[in-house]
């Protein structure tokens, strides 16, 4: 209904023109946390500055990562050598970054070497779809806010099978997410080694390529750093959006979540109060086999984590934590086997930040998946969210590698 009005509104000239957000001279800092004051002051001056801290510092001697708009750079960086907080600039002009991303002619035709919009996934579902129909059920768990298709497919070559659910894109602006769950896609329609066939026959694949459309679109289109999703948050209309990795009914808003519809982990007026979280949970319930289901992925960027329950307490660690922990190892070495990169694992306090309300801890508790994940994609800070699109392929080979060492693993634990 929303997109047949905007659609009717356009025809007549009456809808409004969005302006494309620009980032020209923006920069992107890397502070370094050595002492808890640091970490203080940059909490104290948020909102003053406008900082917009990609990625948080967890322990002394870490770095956040903060963009900033032009007007607020010279006292930012004053204020920062005031208190001898030592910083590095990252990138003095975050708009050309973007501008980097965007390639000079598009290619509709799916090929991992640029970023792609959510109707050229779209259109490449429908394509794969008819192609492997053998192996493919397209599935669609409902629709967005803005009445947008959330389509998934499910990969299966028998009967009988235990699942991976994997769903992707839940913040819009980790655009490396969707392009490598694609890329893996593929690679389990068409295996190229007997490591990859093997996982892709003997497991069945459940994936959302891009659980936040609306936040993807608007991404795409106007802001390319959004991060919720489009659902509007207060009644005066001046914020939109909510975390939907903070919106999953298990500890909903008690900690690692904002009760301010105008902060980034907004975690919506009520748990499930977003149609794309209620209708994950409620296909997940009602679609999928009960116990079927015996890994959960949440693919997000940035960082080069795996993070697992619990969210909510760094002192204490689920029943299951050594196996998740084995087979997060069996993950990050055979990732780590083709170029050297370094996943950290452990609980997402230990490693990251506190978080409740999100899918891998609604995964475990509700469900009973006992190998649920948050996977926190390359890189680690050096481009942040704007990672160009050359590494797409290097990345989604790195996933592959893991998924492959975190299937062997739960094998080996007898999870699978």
């Amino acid at each position: 209904m929303y997109l047949k009005l905007v659609l009717l509104l356009a025809c007549l000239g009456l809808a409004r023109t969005v302006e494309q957000v620009r980032y020209d001279n923006y920069k992107l800092y890397q502070v370094q946390i050595n002492h808890l004051q640091d970490a203080q002051l940059l909490h104290d001056n948020e909102q003053v500055l406008k900082l917009d801290t990609w990625r948080e510092a967890r322990n002394l001697g870490e770095f956040s990562d903060i963009m900033l708009p032009p007007q607020y750079q010279e006292v930012f960086e004053s204020l920062l050598n005031r208190h001898n907080v030592s910083y590095n600039l990252r990138f003095d002009n975050v708009q050309r970054l973007i501008d980097e991303q965007r390639p000079k002619q598009r290619t509709s035709s799916m090929e991992w070497t640029q970023y792609h919009t959510l109707d050229e996934i779209y259109a490449w579902l429908d394509q794969i779809e008819k192609l492997y129909s053998h192996l493919v059920t397209p599935f669609t768990i409902g629709k967005s806010y803005e009445g947008r298709p959330i389509r998934g497919i499910k990969i299966s070559y028998k009967p009988g099978n235990s699942a991976v659910f994997i769903e992707s894109n839940i913040h819009a602006r980790e655009w490396i997410t969707s392009a490598t769950i694609t890329y893996f896609i593929e690679e389990l329609l068409v295996p190229r080694n007997p490591a990859i066939r093997d996982i892709a026959q003997s497991m069945d694949w459940y994936i959302i390529p891009v659980l936040n459309t609306d936040g993807f679109v608007y991404s795409h289109e106007v802001d390319r750093f959004w991060r919720k999703s489009r659902l509007p948050s207060d009644p005066t209309g001046k914020c939109i959006g909510t975390d939907l990795n903070r919106n999953f009914n298990y500890r909903w808003m008690q900690i690692g979540a904002s009760a301010d519809p105008c902060m980034d982990t907004f975690a919506g007026p009520y748990a499930e109060s977003d149609p794309e979280i209620s209708q994950l949970t409620s296909y997940i319930n009602s679609s999928i086999p009960e116990g079927s289901i015996k890994i959960y992925i949440s693919l997000h960027s940035y960082g080069q984590y795996v993070l697992s329950p619990w969210g909510h307490t760094a002192e204490e660690f689920p029943e299951h934590y050594p196996q998740m922990m084995a087979v997060a190892k069996g993950f990050a070495d055979a990732l780590h086997r083709r170029n050297g990169t370094v996943f950290t694992y452990g609980s997402s306090p230990t490693l990251r930040s506190y978080v409740t309300g999100a899918g891998k801890e609604w995964a475990y508790a509700v469900k009973n998946i006992i190998i649920p994940y948050t996977i926190e994609l390359p890189d680690k800070g050096q481009y942040g969210f704007a990672l160009p699109p050359e590494y797409i392929i290097p990345v989604s080979r790195e996933l592959t590698d893991g998924f492959v060492g975190m299937i062997q693993a739960a094998r080996e634990i007898h999870v699978l």
